[in-house]
């Protein structure tokens, strides 16, 4: 499943809107090793991949609306509501239940900050901090020609020439060419869960918190070794059309709450990068969510907490780290 992963991988950047990095090498340190260490991906076997997975996803159903849960003691009450970042504007998503359970919640809960002038500020300070060359070199230098052709290609394909980015990061290089696609094929982020929401938290005047700053997400994100992003980078552009494809795929299983169709696209060590990246982007974060939710139940009122859906799918969701806390988390 190594080319599935990537494929995931790059859309569960795409839709969180932000990605990680390491510092890069010397370019040709780069390329020799881009050239000699990295196994090739085929598209060819991806393709299949990614068909056996969604065919997989497809077979299993929910209830037919996102998955919501409840926990609560005598004077607190916490929702818990599955997301998705980006969604197409005519997205069919909220239920009487889930509008009933959000008109009672006093506070909203989201991963990060996007919305205040400090949030916004904080991720764009973090993505040209750590989204951009800083060596001298540029995108060019650390691609192989084979590499920079079908980079090229798929940029060029959404209507940007490989000067726009060459200053960029592969895991940022790779992110905007997603996102660019992604965008062209209706989804946005202005239409995603959380900016609908945010944006009638603030008009009806709830307060908000946040489970994680963005550096920390940016460092959770952290897209592995140099030559993992440029791999990563070059499957993207050579299966650009697959992020589309997935992400509607991962729509579908959301609004219907499958959640073993969740599992199998998104919250599964085989398809979000392998062990690591499964502990660093999941369970490492859901592990460190845990206790601040149990915290908020020392505080009277309701909160609605909104999280990407991976985060509440699969074995490690934070759903099941709750319950073996002993907390009573039930289904709304």
């Amino acid at each position: 499943m190594k080319s599935l992963k990537f494929a995931a991988a790059a859309l569960a950047i795409s839709a969180a809107l932000l990605a990680g990095c390491q510092s890069p090498e010397t370019a040709d340190d780069v390329v020799g090793a881009a050239s000699t260490e990295v196994e090739a991906i085929s598209t060819e076997d991806a393709r299949a991949e990614i068909a056996e997975a969604l065919k997989v996803a497809a077979s299993t159903h929910g209830p037919g609306s996102p998955a919501m849960w409840r926990v609560a003691d005598e004077d607190t009450t916490l929702y818990l509501f599955g997301t998705v970042h980006l969604l197409k504007p005519e997205t069919e998503w909220r239920t009487e239940k889930f509008d009933t359970a959000f008109a009672e919640a006093n506070r909203l809960i989201t991963e990060i900050d996007t919305d205040s002038p400090e949030g916004l500020a904080a991720i764009q300070g973090l993505m040209v901090e750590r989204g951009v060359l800083t060596d001298g070199s540029t995108l060019s230098d650390l691609l192989t020609d084979e590499q920079e052709v079908a980079v090229s290609e798929a940029l060029e394909s959404v209507g940007v020439p490989l000067a726009a980015v060459d200053p960029l990061q592969p895991w940022f290089a790779g992110l905007n060419l997603s996102l660019m696609q992604i965008q062209q094929s209706g989804y946005s982020p202005t239409s995603g869960v959380e900016t609908i929401l945010t944006a009638e938290a603030k008009a009806t005047g709830m307060s908000f918190g946040f489970l994680e700053n963005a550096e920390q997400q940016l460092d959770a994100l952290a897209g592995g070794t140099l030559e993992e992003q440029i791999e990563g980078l070059v499957f993207t552009a050579e299966t650009l059309d697959l992020g589309t494809e997935i992400l509607g795929a991962l729509v579908d299983e959301w609004a219907d709450g499958d959640l073993d169709g969740l599992g199998v696209i998104i919250a599964d060590p085989s398809t979000i990068g392998g062990d690591e990246a499964y502990e660093r982007l999941l369970v490492n974060r859901n592990a460190n969510w845990v206790p601040q939710i149990q915290a908020m139940l020392e505080t009277p009122g309701t909160s609605m907490i909104a999280v990407g859906a991976a985060h509440l799918a699969g074995p490690d969701s934070v759903v099941n780290m709750l319950k073996a806390e002993g907390l009573d988390v039930q289904p709304y």
